[in-house]
């Protein structure tokens, strides 16, 4: 899954700041101690495995 940023203009608010967002996925084969990385800085994602 990628997440693509979309910034407003200067002078735009944003009423989602701050908003969490969450998602589910169906991987080919279990994550394991494999990271999940957020790509613009390359730092581990904070991730709640279920099931």
């Amino acid at each position: 899954m990628i997440v693509i940023e979309y910034r407003h203009a200067k002078d735009e608010a944003c009423g989602d700041i701050g908003a969490q967002r969450s998602t589910t996925l169906k991987l080919s084969r279990p994550l394991g101690e494999r990271a999940v990385l957020e790509v613009t800085q390359g730092l581990p994602v904070k991730l709640t495995i279920t099931g």
